[in-house]
């Protein structure tokens, strides 16, 4: 129930962080004192930077995984193959751990078919977790981050014990957040040390 009254307010409070968008950064820089602004604002560009090349990479990703999916399944002559790449192409927001969540209606399909339809399914989504993990998310969305994969992986354990799916999705950025953070509190410290 909690749930469900969260997704029902979810638009809500979209529309109204959206409408005042202007008055509300108003009341945020008078709370922060002056001599702190720029580095406030640059800490500000830098999360937006590092989460904004997070998001972006991650949907190429998705993307990619979904269209190789839908050819994969077209070709071994599944039924409903753009539906279960979709399905796959989404749940790979899930870094990691989305094929293996993503693969289930695909095999609940090819269950209907032959075990050896299995066997083909259980191998692709293999190849697809070893092709984002070592190829697309390297190239694509760890550049962008410059996170250690177990850290990556670290994170989404905890974050997906702690909140559960939506832990899962939001664990990385919350890292790549926290690393932008410890990586401006460094520098300031620097800076200061040299003055």
């Amino acid at each position: 129930v909690d749930r469900f009254f969260l997704l029902i307010l979810i638009p809500f409070i979209a529309f109204y962080l959206l409408k005042d968008i202007d008055y509300l950064k108003k009341t945020f820089w008078s709370f922060v004192p002056k001599k702190w602004r720029q580095q406030t604002r640059s800490f500000l560009v830098n999360v937006e930077e590092s989460l904004g090349n997070y998001i972006r990479g991650q949907l190429i990703v998705c993307a990619l995984i979904g269209l190789i999916s839908t050819i994969f399944f077209w070709v071994v002559k599944l039924d409903y193959p753009l539906l279960l790449g979709s399905i796959i192409g989404i749940t790979n927001v899930i870094p990691y751990f989305g094929p293996f969540i993503g693969i289930v209606p695909a095999v609940i399909i090819a269950s209907q078919i032959s075990i050896k339809m299995v066997i083909f399914v259980a191998l692709f989504v293999f190849f697809l977790q070893f092709l984002e993990g070592n190829v697309l998310s390297p190239y694509i969305v760890g550049k962008t981050l410059r996170m250690h994969p177990l850290l990556i992986m670290f994170s989404i354990l905890i974050g997906g014990e702690i909140a559960g799916l939506i832990g899962l999705i939001i664990a990385v950025p919350i890292v790549a957040v926290i690393k932008t953070t410890l990586l401006q509190a460094i520098d300031q410290f620097r800076k200061r040390n040299t003055v």
